[in-house]
């Protein structure tokens, strides 16, 4: 299992995100909630076209 860098909760699934003051970071639902919230994640878009 892989820890939520914020809260370091054990998750078997994370978000993977860029963060404004952390850079790349993995976060649990509920801390990306609060992250999103504060306008402290930025925007992943660029590069390939498979995400769009």
């Amino acid at each position: 299992m892989v820890k939520c860098y914020i809260c370091g909760e054990d998750e078997d699934s994370l978000l993977r995100v860029k963060h404004r003051k952390l850079g790349t970071i993995k976060l649990c639902f509920e801390c990306w909630e609060v992250e999103s919230s504060n306008k402290n994640l930025l925007s992943s878009w660029g590069g390939c076209d498979c995400c769009k």
